[in-house]
């Protein structure tokens, strides 16, 4: 029996994880204290298998524009290639920075423990993985605002 709340319904998107798109989501919401919330992961199997495995990732972020409220946001991966995600010290991941989004070798990398760079960028697809416990490579996604969790 499943006792966890359920996953809140969108309020707004999908918004497509492209550039435009990600300098929304980084627009939209400030990171830093982020809790991430949950991560579902979804795969198909057998020879009927339609679609590559999926992953949501809904984080709580504060909404920059609005006093700074929590808002759940929702990022959602398609056909996830590789991710890594370790076990988390306290109870939940907390960012300290925004997620960064690359892209080498036709996949998006979404890096959800970034600040190991600080103001650098990765120069490829091993080095986003390389020291990162929270990581996804996927061949691209889109992002929601949710409802409020329920009580």
């Amino acid at each position: 029996m499943d006792t966890r709340a359920p996953l809140p319904d969108r309020r707004s998107g999908p918004h497509a994880l492209t550039g435009e798109g990600i300098a929304a989501l980084l627009a939209r919401y400030e990171f830093g204290d982020a809790c991430l919330r949950r991560i579902v992961l979804d795969q198909e199997y057998g020879p009927r298998a339609t679609r590559g495995r999926v992953a949501r990732l809904v984080i709580d972020a504060r909404v920059v524009g609005e006093g700074l409220r929590w808002e759940p946001v929702s990022l959602d991966l398609l056909d996830v290639r590789r991710f890594r995600v370790d076990e988390s010290d306290g109870f939940s991941w907390v960012l300290y920075d925004p997620p960064q989004f690359t892209r080498f070798d036709g996949l998006l990398q979404v890096d959800l423990c970034a600040e190991r760079f600080g103001s650098l960028r990765p120069e490829n697809a091993e080095e986003v993985f390389e020291g990162s416990h929270l990581v996804f490579a996927a061949t691209g996604g889109t992002w929601s605002a949710l409802h409020p969790w329920e009580q």
